[in-house]
């Protein structure tokens, strides 16, 4: 493996090993069952975490996550004690001799769903029940159910429904006329979504209209769950991929399709189901949220039916694995039930890609899809069952603590290591996604103390750096003195490194060592965003250390930079997205402030490579 250059003097005085760790980008794969087994946006690897652990400590430790999730460090607290083979290569790759065993992990997460995660998966049931009990549920669920998912298939026999394709209805502004957005958006040979700058026809008169600027028709409905009408955007069912035993087909919409529909509408809702309002901020969007005020309004009806239906049958199951079966159904809802799954085109394909929820936004698209939820869950069962084999005989222990950070109930000087992720300012409104699967779980998460950039809650960069600030504070009173806290982090703006700087600086805490925890497949935000960062600067933080305070000029340093990626060998050193990556390491690491916003880094990079 490449080394990467690091000037840095303060590197010199820790141990070799830490050295030798801090020197090249960790990989962080975001695949194997313990990632898989419940998506949280922006989550690491429990395997590279493992490894930051097991070199940091020794076995009988107590390692601190004071912004847990879904409870990755405590996942990697167990793999401490029970290594798996690429964990082990990784370490030898990488020169490193790290020492496996049981250490204790203590996890701080003030999110709903996020510690329930935590607590199941770090403290599991016997896998073999699970998949029995689990095989129970989906038979219960299909019961119950499979009148409303048994559909016509493309010979005329009875098949099961896999899913299908919704669309937005629009209505022409000149003649009245509405068509479905399947009809004028959708372009065959090469199969294509016409950009929202092409101009369509109206079926009816014909007349041309930017795609974009279509209006959506709505229609009223009775809600019965709320007890009054509601208005709402109108969609059709426009295309139905199902099963014929093990054949797999697909069709159009044919009249017995809309006549089960009318069953599903008949069809009485769980009494469990919740009535629960949603509390859209900083991602609501007047368009496609239209009408969504309540946590029921993001499923289809029949949607809505299943989950409600499973969680109800989970209670029925052997009370040992209750916790684990609502993970089950959980770990499909959010990303898989709603109307925020869709569909996309890949280049090559002949018909549509299948994918769940965006990672970090409550998107709908215009042509949501509604996917079998049993057959969902169904399909979940493995991941979870292999989570649970991984790390159910490890002898390490785990403690989640669902609340704030802002006070920790350890004692001073109790914390031999720290490894966090915390919330990346305006990056993802945690409490505000996650409360569609927290809401099904009967309580909403207080984001009084979320540490969050947010116009919806009043919090500036001010007010995210003051909670910091009190958490990094109270990290620093519990860490040993000679203890270290490894953060990672990712943004591309200027004032967020500032913020996180002035934070860290004002609890005693300085850093010691800079790195880049390299996620090898980026979440959707991170490709999406206008500006994207490669792989998370990792910092090393401890206790009075001190750093020069040379201020660092931009021009010479991405000089310096380019030159060391040359150096180096390796081709994703040259990306500049990974050298903006390289240049806060370098920056923290000095204990000089993050003057170049990404944007502007690349500018200056694109300038000194012409």
């Amino acid at each position: 493996m490449k080394q990467f250059p690091d000037p840095a003097s303060t590197r010199q005085a820790l141990p070799r090993e830490l050295q030798e760790l801090y020197k090249h980008p960790l990989p962080s794969s975001r695949g194997g069952p313990l990632f898989n087994a419940f998506s949280y946006p922006t989550k690491i690897s429990p395997q590279a975490v493992a490894l930051y652990i097991a070199t940091h400590t020794r076995p009988g430790a107590t390692v601190l996550d004071a912004f847990a999730g879904s409870g990755t460090t405590g996942l990697a607290a167990h793999l401490c004690d029970r290594p798996t083979r690429d964990m082990r290569q990784l370490a030898a790759v990488m020169g490193l001799n790290p020492v496996w065993g049981p250490r204790h992990a203590v996890l701080y997460e003030l999110g709903v769903i996020g510690s329930f995660v935590a607590e199941v998966m770090c403290h599991p049931p016997d896998p073999h029940l699970f998949e029995q009990e689990a095989a129970a549920l989906v038979r219960g669920g299909y019961a119950a159910l499979g009148a409303l998912l048994t559909v016509v298939d493309d010979r005329g026999c009875a098949g099961v429904l896999r899913h299908a394709i919704w669309s937005d209805v629009l209505r022409c502004p000149h003649c009245g006329h509405e068509y479905s957005f399947w009809d004028v958006a959708v372009a065959r040979q090469p199969l294509r979504l016409r950009d929202a700058n092409e101009h369509c026809g109206c079926p009816a008169c014909e007349t041309t209209m930017r795609l974009g600027a279509a209006v959506h028709a709505t229609e009223e409905v009775f809600d019965e769950l709320l007890g009054r009408s509601v208005e709402r955007r109108k969609r059709v069912p426009v295309r139905i991929y199902g099963r014929t035993g093990t054949r797999k087909w697909q069709r159009e919409v044919l009249p017995s399709d809309l006549e089960l529909l009318r069953q599903v509408d008949s069809h009485p809702l769980p009494a469990s189901t919740p009535v629960a309002p949603l509390k859209l901020g900083d991602l609501y969007r007047s368009g496609y949220h239209f009408g969504m005020t309540h946590l029921h309004h993001l499923y289809t009806r029949r949607n809505l039916i299943s989950v409600a239906t499973l969680l109800e049958l989970v209670e029925r199951r052997e009370a040992s694995v209750r916790d684990a079966l609502r993970l089950l159904v959980l770990s499909y809802n959010q990303s898989h039930a709603t109307l925020m799954t869709r569909v996309v085109i890949k280049s090559g394909q002949a018909d549509f890609v299948l994918t769940g929820a965006q990672s970090g936004v409550l998107y709908v698209s215009s042509l949501p899809v509604e996917k079998n939820v049993i057959d969902g869950v169904a399909r979940k069962v493995k991941a979870l069952r292999d989570s649970f084999a991984l790390v159910r005989d490890s002898r390490s222990t785990v403690t989640v603590r669902n609340r704030s950070s802002t006070a920790l109930v350890e004692a001073e000087q109790s914390i031999d290591y720290v490894f966090t992720d915390p919330p990346f300012a305006d990056f993802i409104p945690y409490a505000e996604i996650n409360q569609v699967n927290d809401l099904w779980l009967g309580r909403r998460t207080d984001d009084a103390d979320e540490a969050v950039v947010s116009g919806a809650q009043g919090k500036s960069l001010d007010d995210y750096e003051n909670l910091m600030a009190r958490v990094f504070s109270e990290m620093g009173r519990v860490l040993k003195d000679e203890a270290k806290a490894t953060v990672v982090f990712h943004a591309a703006k200027a004032s967020v490194w500032a913020a996180l700087q002035r934070a860290y600086r004002r609890a005693g805490l300085e850093v010691a060592a800079a790195s880049v925890l390299d996620k090898l497949q980026a979440s959707f935000k991170q490709v999406v965003s206008t500006v994207s960062v490669k792989g998370d600067p990792l910092l090393l933080l401890t206790k009075d250390v001190a750093c020069a305070r040379q201020r660092h000029s931009g021009e010479a340093l991405i000089v310096e930079l380019l030159a060391q990626a040359r150096a180096s060998g390796d081709a994703t050193e040259h990306a500049p997205s990974r050298l903006y990556s390289r240049y806060v390491n370098r920056c923290l690491g000095d204990g000089v402030a993050v003057e170049l916003d990404a944007e502007r880094f690349y500018a200056m990079v694109q300038a000194a490579t012409q």
